[in-house]
């Protein structure tokens, strides 16, 4: 047994054995992904786009991400946008394609993340802004869809795109009558951080609302992120009140946020 473990180990790193095991597994899973892209069947495209939202093969698939946004599926197209976006900088090459998604798009969900794959480019590329605003202007006013609009607007937000003025729109959507707009919303504003602090009451109203657990946990976190020390006593009720396991860790985390700031007493 000894002998195995020095065999695979030295001075507690993997040996060269090991790394070149660790590569060939690399290869092999973009050589997979790439296959499955080209399947037939869309369950097989969705699962194979899905894996490289969060993956460090990513970057090596952005051409095959880039031919997936025109998949005839269109869940495959909104995952593709959404791993697109994940990359930041590394995918200014793609703002035209998700342009182009984000204004003809049929599909509301292939739209919306096109949105938002194009304000964290921008956020990452500020000198693509010029070419992204334009879009994402057009998008919040003109989409049927009151979520892609509200992506929009947050995206607009991101890029520092008249950030006041973006900001007063969103608040707005927090009294719509969609409880799934009103998320978006907070959601939104809770990625601006303190830039988004006077809107935190608004969000508390949509919290104290909420009936869904998923929605709860998004609007709690937003909470924590605006920094309104005010937000405290609305969360801990609701961590009190909350039976979800990912709901409650959210608001924990809120919670935590928001004892760390040094504007609430002790």
């Amino acid at each position: 047994m000894v002998s195995v473990i020095l065999l695979t180990l030295t001075n507690g790193k993997p040996c060269a054995a090991q790394a070149a095991d660790a590569k060939h597994s690399s290869e092999e899973q973009i050589a997979k992904v790439k296959s499955d892209l080209q399947h037939g069947d869309a369950s097989t495209r969705q699962a194979a786009i899905g894996s490289l939202v969060h993956s460090a093969i990513s970057p090596q698939l952005l051409a095959e991400m880039r031919s997936a946004l025109s998949d005839p599926d269109e869940v495959v197209r909104s995952r593709a946008a959404t791993a697109i976006g994940n990359l930041g900088a590394d995918a200014v090459a793609a703002i035209s394609q998700l342009a182009a998604q984000l204004k003809s798009d049929k599909a509301k969900e292939a739209r919306e993340t096109a949105a938002r794959a194009l304000g964290r480019i921008g956020k990452a590329a500020p000198s693509s802004t010029d070419q992204l605003v334009p879009l994402l202007r057009t998008a919040s006013q003109d989409d049927a869809d009151p979520v892609t609009r509200v992506v929009a607007l947050g995206a607009l937000a991101m890029v520092n795109d008249e950030l006041p003025s973006q900001i007063t729109a969103l608040r707005k959507y927090l009294h719509h009558d969609d409880a799934l707009v009103r998320m978006k919303s907070s959601h939104a504003l809770g990625m601006l951080g303190l830039a988004a602090k006077d809107a935190a009451p608004e969000i508390v109203e949509v919290l104290k609302h909420e009936t869904d657990a998923h929605r709860r946990g998004y609007v709690a976190r937003a909470l924590g992120n605006t920094g309104d020390p005010a937000s405290l006593p609305v969360l801990e009720a609701a961590l009190k009140a909350e039976t979800d396991p990912g709901a409650q860790g959210e608001m924990r985390g809120a919670i935590s946020r928001l004892k760390a700031n040094p504007a609430v007493k002790p």
